[in-house]
């Protein structure tokens, strides 16, 4: 079975484009646009990793993701950023992220983020 990931981010290009790229190099992919979509899809033990933007409309990213781990403390989530600061790094890892990358990024790179954890 092929791990599933949660792909959080308002940025419909960067969502296809990540959410292809991960499905090509084996995991299955959900979708969502915001956290509004992200918390219907969520079920606990559907996903192992959440990938989530931090700064979305409404609901944002660190947000959505205290939501996601109360509802299953095993997923691993992972803060993504165009907007790095010391203090968003920090209160991400705090809040319980597993890790925090900076847009723009490679993709082998969230990749390899992504399989330290999963």
């Amino acid at each position: 079975m092929r791990p599933r990931i949660l792909l959080v981010d308002d940025d419909r290009l960067l969502r296809e484009v990540i959410g292809e790229y991960l499905s090509n190099h084996g995991y299955e992919v959900d979708l969502a646009e915001d956290a509004d979509y992200a918390l219907e899809k969520f079920e606990p033990g559907k996903y192992q990793m959440a990938i989530i933007d931090y700064m979305m409309p409404g609901m944002d990213g660190l947000e959505l993701m205290k939501i996601l781990l109360e509802r299953d403390p095993k997923i691993f989530c992972l803060i993504m950023t165009g907007y790095p600061t010391v203090d968003s790094a920090y209160q991400s890892i705090i809040d319980g992220a597993s890790d925090y990358i900076i847009k723009p990024f490679h993709l082998k790179e969230l990749l390899s983020t992504i399989g330290s954890y999963i």
